[in-house]
């Protein structure tokens, strides 16, 4: 059965959630730990696993009738249909994957480096349509974005140019700050950029940010700084890193929900030590500065994650409002963790909020 949205009123006092070390435990064999707090339940994935993103492949349509066999050939993404559409995989989108969008950066130990990568999504088109870029949760090393891909699938088939972006979620990978949030700064840059070539709007870009991915995303969309200037490896560098409207999908948002020993790594510091780094990333702080960005927000939850519940998207809600922020929060019934990628009612949402009327 389709899950069906339910209205929530935002709520003062949501029990603090410590996710990160959840999502850090078993992200990378070799990797350092970052956290020390207890391990949460996981969920099982919700895509298959991917190419690895330094292989690009050439922009592609799939096609497939329904009834055909949907295995695909060497190489060839596997595109989970979930339960938002049980056609999907008839679904005319092509995928152009693997652009580099940065030059060589920093992304993990002993001086390796990668250019990050994006993936675009677009339907056939002669209109102008609007632009979506998507960012997977963490912290997890660059090329994760695959996590992404159904959801950016089936909104780009509602009438959208759509991009899932890699950023680097954490120190160990080169990130931290101002890095993270440059990253993804520069994903909304490239993406405007590259829009007008694929049939998109540079003026209307949606930030579409899932799990942990909700902390440098609801970072970049409140700043009133631009964190595109801290990014000198983007290979894009005219327009605004800032996003025009923004979508959390089970994502988590602000200090109460990360370990407290991984902000400080994240941060370079302590809040007494750089307390520079912990007020321009502090969502509480943000919205209340004045002459805070207003953009749109919509927060999905599913009432069955244990990771980013609804509460959370309640109290991020309620700290929106009370800056003028226009926000509205949906409970997607029985969604999990990761099942809320492919649910109808989260395609349903987003299409809505950009205006995606078709192709």
């Amino acid at each position: 059965m389709s899950a069906t949205p339910l209205t929530r009123t935002a709520r003062l006092g949501a029990i603090p959630l410590l996710v990160i070390a959840a999502l850090v435990a078993g992200a990378c064999g070799n990797a350092d730990r970052v956290s020390k707090a207890p391990t949460l339940p996981t969920e099982p994935a919700a895509t298959s696993p991917a190419p690895s993103p330094s292989s690009a492949t050439p922009a592609t349509t799939l096609t497939p009738a329904p009834t055909e066999d949907p295995t695909p050939s060497p190489g060839f993404p596997v595109f989970p249909c979930g339960e938002a559409d049980p056609t999907c995989l008839s679904l005319v989108v092509t995928m152009e994957q693997g652009i580099d969008f940065t030059r060589p950066v920093a992304c993990g130990p002993d001086g390796a480096t990668c250019s990050l990568q994006i993936d675009a999504f677009t339907p056939p088109t002669t209109k102008v349509l609007p632009v979506v870029v998507m960012i997977p949760g963490g912290p997890m090393p660059p090329g994760i974005r695959e996590s992404m891909w159904t959801l950016a699938r089936l909104v780009a088939s509602r009438g959208a140019v759509v991009f899932a972006a890699d950023y680097r979620s954490g120190p160990q990978w080169g990130g931290g700050y101002p890095q993270t949030f440059a990253d993804v700064a520069c994903a909304i840059n490239f993406a405007r950029d590259r829009a007008p070539a694929l049939g998109g709007d540079p003026a209307r870009v949606t930030l579409v940010a899932h799990s942990f991915g909700g902390f440098p995303g609801s970072v970049t969309a409140l700043s009133a700084h631009d964190f595109a200037v801290d990014a000198p490896e983007c290979l894009a560098t005219a327009g605004d890193g800032r996003p025009d409207a923004l979508v959390g999908v089970g994502a988590i948002y602000g200090f109460d929900h990360i370990g407290p020993d991984f902000l400080a790594q994240m941060l370079g510091g302590t809040r007494d030590e750089v307390p520079d780094a912990w007020n321009a990333t502090d969502i509480a702080v943000l919205a209340a500065a004045p002459g805070h960005r207003t953009p749109p927000v919509q927060l999905l939850a599913g009432t069955a994650d244990f990771v980013a519940p609804v509460a959370t998207a309640d109290e991020f809600a309620a700290l929106l409002r009370e800056a003028g922020i226009d926000v509205t929060v949906t409970a997607v019934d029985g969604a999990t963790h990761d099942s809320i990628l492919s649910k109808l009612v989260t395609v349903d949402t987003i299409a809505a909020l950009i205006g995606a009327t078709g192709y």
